[in-house]
């Protein structure tokens, strides 16, 4: 149970941040650059992540314990973590090397934010 809503929780945050990526990039990095288009982002994701984590629990009937939640959360994480990586190169071109410079920078702090968040939500909040 735990690891099916993982995955769909993967699937709807990473759909959200699909789609809010191309506002982020045309419309918010050349006003606010990259830290502030990311801090701007960083609102509704973590919003959707408040709203939704307790949604996405007893959709797949994850019991209300800590371990399960947490499994749950983790299961998105790496997911997460993979579909980015996977992108950067195939989209991109890029590799690992360049996902973990940009961890370094002021976005990739906030970013690693929103992937702890992504991580612990489910277990911090629960069945709602």
């Amino acid at each position: 149970m735990a690891v099916a809503a993982g995955c769909f929780w993967f699937a709807v945050i990473f759909a959200l941040g699909f789609l809010l990526g191309p506002i982020r990039v045309l419309f918010l990095e050349p006003r606010l650059g990259p830290a502030g288009a990311v801090a701007v982002e960083a609102v509704p994701m973590l919003a959707a992540m408040i709203a939704l984590a307790p949604w996405v629990a007893r959709l797949f009937d994850v019991p209300a314990a800590w371990r399960p939640l947490l499994a749950m959360g983790v299961t998105g994480l790496v997911l997460t973590m993979l579909a980015e990586t996977l992108l950067a190169a195939l989209l991109r071109g890029r590799g690992i090397g360049f996902w973990l410079e940009r961890l370094e920078t002021p976005e990739g702090w906030i970013y690693l934010l929103l992937l702890a968040a992504l991580a612990l939500m489910p277990a911090l909040r629960g069945r709602g």
